[in-house]
């Protein structure tokens, strides 16, 4: 099967890291698998995974740095040019830039996975384009997880053509393991028993300044919890105040490629997030062994059940993420690690998740073209 994936570009973030593990493992699996950009991949962040593609996956950019009128046309050339059977977008924005092939070259099959919950689209023109192509089954909507695909019913009136749950491929430590271990082994020396890692983007949907908030709460009342938050962006104005307001025990680390190094050797993974759609950092930290602690996002409510396989908020309240967080630090004993790792095994590895996409590309109904 010819597949082609795009996506806006190859920054530090979840959708990302998913797009380029699916590629590989479609690859993997005998596919013949182009990864399209729409950014230049050698500006600022946006070539971040690109060293961790195979070699075997064709990688393509459109080179852009700023969105103008031609891309639409860019879009339409690469795609009318290319004879793939399947064309796979990626976050909100792709399936507007790719509005002329959807209306003029159907030759292809296409779908739009949901990276986030649908209501987050809601109020500019790139929502109103893609609602009225998908009414006229310009392309077929996948979820990512249940939560998720209701919330696409909810917004855009039709169900997705299936729930797919992410996946990520088995994560391995990386030759800075030890060094990282050091550092926590050296933390610990100073009576830290609770570390904690948060892995995201500065962005308004990860609601950093929440975490910092209630991580300075549950510090002062638990002096021997640490948090380390990993990731980039944080020179905003969100960003920079979240660090002026942020206790000795909470440190920024910026951008890190290892993530695995430091679950693997920290207590707890959390999140603070106000939506989701299925966090890659949950599969990752699942994925060996460490306990997630978060707010009810899609994703994170249809796999961590509270005081089971994690802890989750009862709501999105400060009081009610600082109680999960609490409950963590007293009950982590609670947990069986092993019962993640299997829950990774199980629902989230990236084979999973590829052989599922491939049998709706072959086997779906859309196939035959309207």
């Amino acid at each position: 099967m010819k597949i082609l994936e795009i996506i806006i570009g190859l920054t530090s973030g979840g959708a990302e890291r998913f797009v380029v593990d699916l590629c590989n493992q479609f690859t993997k699996e005998g596919h013949s698998v182009t990864l399209l950009t729409l950014k230049d991949l050698k500006y600022e962040n946006y070539g971040f995974y690109l060293n961790d593609i195979h070699k075997e996956v064709r990688v393509e950019s459109l080179g852009l740095r700023k969105f103008g009128p031609t891309i639409f046309f860019k879009l339409f050339k690469v795609i009318n040019n290319k004879q793939v059977d399947i064309v796979h977008m990626h976050l909100a924005s792709v399936p507007f830039f790719c509005v002329l092939p959807l209306i003029f070259h159907r030759k292809a099959r296409y779908f739009v996975t949901s990276h986030n919950q649908a209501e987050s689209e809601r109020g500019n023109i790139r929502f109103l384009i893609k609602k009225i192509l998908f009414k006229f089954k310009r392309f077929e909507l996948i979820g990512i997880s249940d939560q998720n695909s209701t919330s696409l019913l909810n917004v855009f009136g039709k169900r997705a053509i299936a729930t797919i749950y992410n996946g990520r491929e088995l994560l391995k430590e990386t030759d800075k393991f030890f060094e990282v271990k050091k550092i926590f082994d050296n933390y610990r020396k100073t009576g830290v028993s609770n570390i904690f890692v948060s892995v995201c983007r500065c962005q308004p949907q990860k609601n950093i300044p929440r975490l910092v908030r209630c991580f300075n709460k549950v510090i002062s009342k638990y002096p021997d919890t640490l948090l380390l938050i990993i990731g980039g962006g944080y020179d905003n104005e969100i960003g920079i105040l979240a660090k002026k307001s942020a206790c000795s025990g909470i440190i920024f680390l910026g951008l890190k490629h290892n993530v695995v190094d430091f679950f693997k050797c920290a207590d707890f993974f959390t999140l603070s997030s106000d939506y989701e759609g299925m966090p890659i950092t949950l599969i990752e930290a699942l994925s060996v062994g460490c306990i997630p602690v978060g707010t009810p996002v899609s994703g994170f409510n249809d796999i961590i059940k509270d005081e089971v396989n994690g802890f989750v908020a009862h709501d999105f309240g400060d009081d009610s993420y600082i109680k999960a967080i609490e409950n963590a630090i007293n009950n982590k004993q609670k947990i069986n690690k092993d019962l993640l790792i299997s829950t990774y095994k199980e629902k989230l590895s990236i084979e999973s998740c590829a052989n599922s996409y491939i049998k709706l590309f072959e086997l779906s109904k859309y196939s035959k073209q309207v």
